[in-house]
């Protein structure tokens, strides 16, 4: 370089100039930085909030799917109270066989309690038979308002020192459905058909499937009466009668 420009260059003027252009040189740079890591900073923030949101959504959707598991469930597991029966008193006859006078006491769909009835059972066991109508499973999860819950139509109540056609009867019947488990007033051609075809499930396994029918069957609860004890019998929603003490 010669002598005469590398004085030019050390003037102290240019030398000033030199510093502020470095300056602001290594300021720009700053503050490029600065933008740099405040652009990366929103999208970063952006990214994170979105994240937040999609499993904020996916933990609604499992908390749906939860509850309509749990309802699920419940449907599947849930049993109702059909009747009851209380043991009013007992006696014992000339054969000396345990005479057990019961009141009966049915309940309707919407789980009401029907007018008792008084009956009598001989023997040390009481039993109760019903047919029972189980539906698929799928339609109990569903709820439906029909075949939502397995259906049963008590027949008799009778001992175990008698046999069951001997013992008391229970079913009422109106134009081929009975009274108690109608959805409406007036009986569907549906509840018509599903009592009218119970022994024909029971033969046809395949049909009853077509028609939304599990099982078919016939069912009996039975229990060893005390005295003044009293008895719920219940129906699960899936499933057959339960004998269950009371009091």
């Amino acid at each position: 370089m010669p002598v005469a420009k590398a004085l030019y260059i050390f003037r102290p003027t240019n030398l000033l100039a030199l510093v502020l252009l470095g300056a602001v040189g290594v300021g720009g740079y700053h503050a490029w930085e600065m933008y740099d890591e405040a652009r990366l900073d929103v999208q970063a923030r952006q990214k994170l909030e979105g994240e937040v949101l999609e499993l904020t959504e996916q933990n609604r959707q499992l908390e749906v799917k939860n509850t309509l598991l749990t309802a699920f469930v419940d449907r599947l597991t849930a049993e109702d109270r059909v009747a009851e029966v209380e043991v009013v008193a007992q006696t014992r006859d000339d054969e000396g066989v345990l005479v057990s006078t019961l009141e009966f006491t049915e309940y309707d769909r919407e789980g009401k309690p029907l007018p008792p009835r008084t009956l009598e059972a001989r023997g040390q066991e009481l039993f109760v038979d019903a047919l029972v109508i189980k539906f698929l499973d799928e339609t109990v999860k569903q709820g439906d308002p029909l075949r939502g819950k397995s259906l049963h139509l008590f027949r008799r109540v009778y001992g175990d020192a008698q046999q069951p056609r001997h013992g008391e009867e229970l079913s009422a019947m109106t134009d081929g459905v009975p009274d108690l488990y109608r959805v409406s007033k007036e009986p569907s051609a549906f509840e018509r058909r599903l009592w009218g075809l119970f022994w024909t499930w029971m033969k046809d396994p395949e049909q009853a499937k077509l028609d939304g029918v599990r099982v078919p069957q016939i069912d009996v609860a039975g229990v060893r009466p005390e005295p003044n004890a009293k008895y719920k019998i219940t129906l699960e929603r899936d499933g057959g009668l339960n004998f269950i003490r009371v009091k």
